[in-house]
């Protein structure tokens, strides 16, 4: 027998003696109202027989699937149970198939949930393809309508939810939250309390500056949520990209946040241009070594500026 066939004799030798049923308590959206939606054209459909793929376990049933190498330019949580897979954020067309057909081959189970993080195009690509074969996919409510209203490629939610929603798949279950607007305003954070796991997609991250210039951001609710993340009871936490990280690691980015947020609205209430003001904010030497630093941190003050420009009002 190969190794392959042991393990998924062995996971249905685990839960494949109990009768499960699964089931979960989003609210069905009517996906027939977008079936002549206009899309915009997918850059990732093309074949990519190069690009570095990888499913790898975490812990029991729990397993990451990263695509590209920085060292993961894309990552997110696969649930394996015997009745079904749940993916978060299959994230590239060109390689959804591959990280289907690997479920496949190593468990011999199909994917029944598809779970996104986020409205954002990069991370939940290929959804398309798995909610052809049959799987349901889930997002926070808020999510149909940048999906719809910026034509993106992918699939439209089966099932949508407000602030929680359970998945019980296979005796497993996986919780579903949107803590507050944060990264964007549809954010989901996945917690699979069997494993103390979390996905927490480009929200949390592993000593990296966060992306760019903050687009589609809300900095209120992104502290907000790091301290959501710092009262749950979870050791491993996926961002989305590159490593996974630690509860330590969000506290570190929660000052990172905090203190620029607030030596940029000090100085713009002390008169300084744009000019004056980049050159000013100030970095820790641990800041200073995490990825992304060189690349990211003009991007950061300039979309952190550009909130604190929007979020006061003087004596005018």
């Amino acid at each position: 027998m190969s190794t392959r066939a042991l393990l998924a004799g062995l996971l249905l030798c685990t839960t494949g003696s109990m009768a499960f049923a699964a089931s979960d308590t989003g609210e069905a959206v009517q996906r027939e109202q977008y079936a002549n939606r206009e899309i915009l054209p997918d850059p990732t459909a093309a074949a990519c027989p190069d690009m570095p793929r990888t499913l790898t376990q975490v812990s029991g049933n729990l397993y990451r699937h990263t695509n590209a190498a920085l060292p993961a330019l894309h990552s997110g949580l696969v649930l394996i149970t015997s009745e079904g897979a749940l993916v978060i954020d299959p994230a590239m067309t060109c390689t959804t198939g591959w990280l289907r057909d690997e479920i496949k081959s190593r468990f011999n189970v199909g994917i029944k949930y598809v779970v996104y993080t986020h409205a954002h195009f990069d991370h939940i690509v290929g959804s398309q393809l798995l909610q052809d074969e049959g799987a349901t996919v889930v997002a926070q409510r808020n999510a149909v309508e940048d999906i719809v209203g910026e034509k993106l490629p992918v699939a439209v939610p089966d099932k949508v939810f407000d602030d929680k929603m359970t998945i019980t798949l296979g005796g497993e279950t996986v919780e579903l939250y949107h803590v507050a607007p944060s990264h964007s305003n549809s954010m989901t954070v996945v917690l699979f309390p069997k494993y103390k796991a979390l996905q927490c997609t480009d929200i949390c991250q592993s000593g990296t500056l966060p992306y760019m210039d903050f687009l589609d951001f809300y900095y209120d609710g992104w502290v907000k949520t790091l301290d959501w993340v710092q009262k749950q009871d979870v050791e491993y936490i996926d961002v989305g990209h590159y490593k996974p990280a630690t509860k330590a690691d969000q506290q570190a980015l929660r000052d990172y946040l905090v203190s620029l947020h607030d030596q940029i609205l000090a100085l713009v209430r002390a008169g300084n241009s744009w000019d004056q003001l980049w050159r000013k904010v100030k970095f820790t030497d641990e800041q200073k070594k995490w990825f992304g630093y060189d690349a990211m941190r003009f991007a950061n003050i300039e979309g952190m500026y550009r909130w604190v420009s929007n979020h006061r009002r003087g004596v005018w």
